[in-house]
């Protein structure tokens, strides 16, 4: 309520309005009805941020507010026997964009990613190479390219009457006679999901194949030289593939991180937690004890002594600590670990790492095709983000060719087809809040009118040809939108109209926006940003004559809206990690 001061509303107002500060941003304050107050800003203030904007070209939005902070952030850590899947995109482009924006905002950012190259799941892969992957053997080369297809009744076969040692003797001797990529025209992470999601199935289906993988997993941690060679084949074969991939969508990794030269060290940590108190006994297996932060328990080590999970996590924890000294680390992992994150950075401050404020899980929902249902990658139910893009890239191309208004021709064509597809992927995934499922919507995602990345590197391209045209113009040959203080000052007589305000009151928020979307970890605030002043300007192009303006005084004062729209859309779209399109 009113202090009894006040005999209302509109007399509190109007104290408030008569001492607040007088800033240079501000133009007046005012009271109006029963007690609002509207602050008004000042036209002159804002033309010189677009000034700023245009002077400070690539380096607007850049604040140094988080100078002297270091992060460690994870993220796109896929299991290597398989590929890159759409839902590891929304893991890549949050990553990304997030190191991106803290980096502009000051920070040092090292991105690392952790490398599963070890277990049960990858022995898998291995089994099934060496079972299915034979020339001659139980699947054609076509039967292989549909392994989707492959039945029950085509595995048992497929499994009767060998024995895997045997088998890798073979591939030891003459690894000829065996698949390779390149012999199946696949990329060659595209071949590994093959051997997996067979073998996976096997697995899953006989006992005899359990045994089989068991001993070769036993095999590996004993060092035998043919399955480590076999290993290391599959995972060189894993890691060039998904170079490919991070190159095409411009990903960093600074530090890879492989568990199997690091998954030993979790059984020292459990056997040190033990001897603190921080681990107990129960039926023959090692606990936590996170009562006290309010948290299930949940097993460090199984009865037999195998490890899990969060065992080789906190070894791992301790050697991110050690080697990366930093102010905050960070993991972008899918929400459905929400509750485990909590219990490691719980388990991980018990045993003197750090406090749980030293350590965040940056969690993003599920991702799925538009009516689709959940992926399994053992099934083989995935997309792969390989296809995606690809599939992006072709229809980007076929609306280049089929428009009127997007004008490219030759290389000009293949080259911006796949910077839109890109963009496309990007700006889907990165335009929700990281706690909203998407359901991705292809052709969505490549509208020229609606919230999407073509959208923005339209409008961006739009504002070139503009430049391009006023600077071909210009009698002086001057660059358009570097105004002389005179043009600059002379702001009466109704020369700036509504849609040239709307855009001047939108410049101005747009390092709020960054350092917002740094502070929050939301990249989607900077998308939501960008399509705002996207739609404010293509309005004002289609309201306002740039280039046939009455004077040469507003045309000069146009061509400014115009660079400055430009400059923050290219710095924004380079934040997202999306391309910003000089001609489509």
């Amino acid at each position: 309520g009113v202090s009894d001061k006040y005999q209302n509303p509109r007399d509190l107002a109007d104290v408030v309005a008569s001492n607040f500060p007088r800033v240079n941003y501000i133009e007046k304050v005012e009271v109006a009805g029963p007690g609002f107050i509207n602050f008004y800003l000042d036209k002159n203030w804002l033309v010189e941020e677009m000034r700023r904007v245009i002077e400070k070209a690539e380096k607007y939005g850049q604040r140094n507010v988080l100078e002297g902070k270091s992060y460690l952030l994870e993220h796109t850590s896929p299991n290597p026997q398989t590929t890159i899947m759409l839902g590891h995109l929304r893991n890549n482009f949050l990553g990304m964009a997030v190191s991106r924006i803290l980096e502009l905002l000051g920070a040092v950012v090292v991105k690392d990613c952790v490398l599963n190259d070890r277990g049960v799941h990858l022995c898998r892969a291995l089994w099934g190479y060496l079972v299915f992957a034979r020339k001659g053997g139980p699947l054609s080369k076509e039967e292989l390219l549909g392994f989707k297809e492959v039945t029950i009744a085509q595995l048992e076969e497929a499994v009767a009457n060998f024995d895997w040692r045997d088998l890798i003797t073979q591939w030891d001797s003459d690894s000829s006679t065996w698949y390779i990529p390149e012999d199946l025209e696949l990329k060659p992470d595209h071949a590994n999901l093959i051997w997996y999601v067979l073998g996976s199935r096997a697995y899953k289906s006989f006992e005899t194949v359990k045994a089989d993988v068991n001993e070769i997993l036993i095999a590996w941690e004993e060092d035998e030289k043919k399955v480590c060679d076999l290993w290391e084949m599959l995972l060189s074969w894993s890691e060039r593939g998904y170079a490919e991939t991070y190159a095409r969508i411009g990903s960093v990794h600074d530090w890879v991180w492989r568990e199997s030269e690091h998954y030993k060290q979790g059984k020292k940590i459990v056997d040190d937690g033990l001897k603190k108190g921080v681990f107990r006994k129960s039926e023959g297996a090692l606990v936590t004890d996170l009562s006290d932060f309010g948290l299930p328990d949940t097993v460090v080590e199984k009865s037999d002594g195998t490890a899990l999970y969060i065992t080789q996590d906190l070894a791992l924890t301790k050697l991110k600590m050690e080697k990366f000294p930093s102010d905050l680390y960070i993991w972008v992992v899918g929400a459905e670990q929400k509750l485990y994150f909590k219990q490691l950075f719980s388990v991980a401050e018990q045993l003197g790492f750090g406090g749980k404020s030293d350590f965040l899980h940056l969690d993003y929902a599920l991702i799925n095709f538009k009516g689709g249902k959940k992926m399994s990658t053992r099934r083989g139910d995935v997309v792969i983000a390989d296809k995606v893009l690809d599939n992006l890239r072709e229809k980007a191309e076929s609306i280049i060719r089929n428009s009127d208004s997007l004008r490219l021709v030759g290389e000009e064509i293949s080259e911006a087809a796949e910077s839109i597809a890109v963009g496309a992927a990007k700006y889907s995934l990165l335009k929700y809040n990281r706690d909203k499922s998407v359901n991705f919507d292809i052709e969505e995602s490549l509208s020229l009118e609606g919230n999407s990345g073509p959208y923005l590197q339209y409008t961006y391209a739009r504002c070139k040809s503009v430049l391009r045209k006023g600077l071909s113009k210009s009698s002086e040959g001057n660059k358009p939108g570097l105004l002389t203080t005179q043009v600059w000052g002379n702001l009466e007589g109704g020369l700036l109209g509504i849609e040239e305000e709307n855009l001047l009151c939108t410049f101005y928020k747009f390092p709020e926006i960054v350092d917002s979307a740094g502070r929050n970890y939301s990249p989607h605030l900077i998308c939501n940003y960008l399509f705002d002043l996207a739609q404010k300007y293509n309005l004002f192009y289609n309201c306002c004559p740039i280039i046939e303006a009455d004077t040469e005084e507003l045309k000069n004062l146009r061509f400014a809206f115009t660079a400055a729209t430009a400059q923050i859309l290219e710095n924004g779209l380079k934040l997202l990690g999306i391309e910003a399109l000089e001609k489509m």
